[in-house]
This record gives C-alpha cells, structure tokens and sequence, in this order.
C-alpha cells in the first residue's frame, strides 16, 4: 500500500475545517500502515514542515494533528505518538528542539482534558 505524500505546507494553510478534514483523511489512512512505513512518513512530514513551514504554519498544523488525536482511541493515540515521538527523535536536533518548542506551544492551547489525555498517551 502506497500513499501520495500530501503537500503538507500547504495543508497547514488551509482554513482550519480543511486542515482538520484533509488531516483526518490522511491519519486514517496512514494508521492503516505498518509501523515501519508510518515512521518513513512521519519523518518526512515533519521535516518538510521543519524546512518549509512557519512557525504559525506549524503550530496550526500541531493543534489540527493534537484534536485528530485526541479523538483516537487510547491504545491508537498511545502507539501513534510514541512512533511521532520516534520519528521525531532521528531528526537532526534543530528539528527535535523546534517540534517539541511549537507542539507544546499548540498543546498549551488545549484544554486540561485534552493536554492530559495526549500527555497521558505519550507515557
């Protein structure tokens, strides 16, 4: 199985209803994937937002990623966050320190609720 990697940037343009559908879209289908080739998606998404996007481009894109997750099962969002968390960690480190800087600066937007239950999932 073989996916389009989607412009991503241009994903995070989208008026917010666009962004949250297009990025749902593309999280069903990558959830269909094996680990290994999720974990080949994942790193390339988040270094072409590393190389292209705005820090505005990537925090939208965050908050979308956060409230699509959040509406996953626990053991789904648990497993999909440690392999965000893995694809994240064989990025160079100017990567590493931006993701984490603008994905805790999206959480931050959240409700307890939400922060608790994606924090919770990354244990």
């Amino acid at each position: 199985m073989s996916i389009n990697l989607p412009d991503i940037v241009q994903i995070s343009k989208l008026n917010e209803k666009e962004r949250e559908k297009t990025m749902s879209s593309l999280f069903s289908e990558l959830l269909k994937m094996p680990d290994k080739q999720k974990l080949e998606i994942l790193k390339n998404l988040l270094k072409e937002m590393g190389d292209r996007a705005s820090d505005e481009e990537y925090i939208n894109l965050c908050k979308t990623n956060i409230k699509v997750a959040s509406s996953l099962p626990e053991d789904t969002l648990s497993a999909f966050l440690k392999l965000r968390m893995q694809a994240v960690s064989e990025l160079p480190k100017n990567y590493q320190d931006r993701d984490q800087k603008l994905m805790m600066n999206a959480l931050n937007t959240f409700s307890d609720d939400i922060k608790n239950k994606i924090m919770n999932a990354m244990k």
